[in-house]
């Protein structure tokens, strides 16, 4: 049995559920949308791609036409691009941070300042415990 390439998740053994190979294709998709990480955003695919590559798409063109906006996965077996709708990823080429917006991919706004996260016990909580 194997996993999927970027989380290690296992697939279902063919011939041991009936439908293993939605199942697998399902894990597939969870594989690639988890901890999102790209290799770049771009508007066609590059020359030579390894198993589990994934881009952002900027204005599809090529093989990639139509595919604007969208986050596409080099699959080794059937040696084909999968394409899935993404909204936020982290671009290898400059390590930032992108959001997907009307107008196509972004850099994440970062705020000022960081709002502070704390362990408030409102009063006549803690006796309640």
């Amino acid at each position: 049995m194997s996993n999927t390439p970027n989380n290690g998740i296992p697939y279902a053994q063919e011939g041991t559920l009936g439908p293993a190979v939605s199942l697998n294709q399902a894990l597939d998709a969870a594989d690639a949308l988890l901890q999102l990480e790209v290799q770049a955003i771009q508007n066609d695919p590059p020359a030579s791609a390894i198993d589990d590559d994934r881009y952002l798409v900027a204005t599809g063109t090529g093989a990639w036409s139509g595919k604007d906006g969208q986050l596409a996965r080099y699959v080794v077996t059937p040696s084909s691009w999968q394409f899935f709708p993404a909204k936020v990823a982290l671009n290898k080429a400059d390590s930032l941070l992108y959001v997907k917006a009307n107008s196509g991919w972004q850099i994440a706004s970062r705020p000022a300042t960081l709002p502070v996260i704390s362990g408030v016990i409102w009063p006549g909580w803690w006796g309640k415990c």
